[in-house]
């Protein structure tokens, strides 16, 4: 069978990093994938771009989407801003409107997941009173099929400051939320019957990653009051540990696999 096309929509601050995260989770050896990283067209207009990104990426061109069999939009540090202030949300909402027409697999990664959500079901976008930020256990609370091999209270990152509405979910039978952290935030939540996943756990993070998250805002004048990731350093040597690697082994082969069935059902 021809290779799998995956477009990944990278509107993370750290974009090069962002991009080897799906590389290393999506790739490998015993699959035949192909990625088509792009960033926003219209956040970077008469900006130039570090020539990493635009060897490696392209703006987003909605006529290519069409010939995708699956695609992910990743977070983005914009969480704190209501949805209509983010400078290229017009462009967001184009590309789920044609991802939701078009039923394309779609995968929706934090922040991608809350515009996902409130653009398709119009579920409200809250503001937590403080960044979450960790290594939590997750518990399942409805069978799926991303969750096979992964047992329940599994580990897994998360990193953001908004949270969406769990009545406004809950109430509505289209969508059903498939676990939550040990706090009962969002982990996981799927379309019932569309090809919609809204994952809220960067669990396409590398061993890594959060600490670098944690530096650039120590780094950042805008960020005030920056900690480090709970439960995430060993107790031994302070260094990051990577609980999470399974489970993000597990859950991102899980999707691929219904990306290749939905693929398989309309050839």
């Amino acid at each position: 069978m021809e290779p799998i096309k995956i477009g990944i929509l990278n509107l993370m601050q750290n974009k090069i990093e962002t991009m080897h995260n799906f590389q290393k989770v999506l790739v490998s050896d015993t699959n035949n994938i192909e990625l088509i990283f792009y960033y926003s067209a219209t956040r970077y207009v008469g900006r130039k771009l570090d020539p990493r990104i635009t060897e490696n990426m392209r703006p987003l061109d909605l006529t290519e989407v069409q010939s995708l069999d699956g695609f992910i939009i990743t977070g983005s540090p914009v969480e704190k801003l209501d949805f209509p202030q983010v400078s290229y949300f017009d462009e967001i909402n184009a590309l789920i409107d044609q991802l939701d027409q078009q039923n394309i697999p779609q995968l929706y990664v934090c922040w991608g997941a809350m515009a996902a959500l409130n653009r398709l079901y119009n579920i409200d976008k809250k503001i937590l009173p403080h960044k979450v930020f960790g290594i939590f256990q997750n518990q399942i609370l409805t069978e799926t099929n991303l969750l096979d091999n992964i047992s329940d209270n599994f580990p897994a990152p998360h990193a953001r400051y908004a949270e969406m509405d769990h009545g406004q979910m809950s109430a509505d039978n289209r969508l059903k939320i498939e676990a939550v952290s040990e706090h009962g935030l969002l982990t996981l939540a799927e379309a019932v019957t569309k090809n919609q996943t809204f994952i809220f756990s960067h669990l396409e993070y590398q061993r890594d990653s959060l600490d670098d998250e944690y530096h650039r805002e120590m780094a950042s004048p805008k960020v005030k009051h920056a900690f480090p990731a709970f439960n995430y350093y060993s107790p031994l040597d302070k260094r990051p540990m990577f609980a999470w690697k399974q489970t993000q082994y597990n859950f991102y082969n899980n999707w691929l696999k219904t990306v290749t069935e939905h693929k398989l059902t309309i050839y």
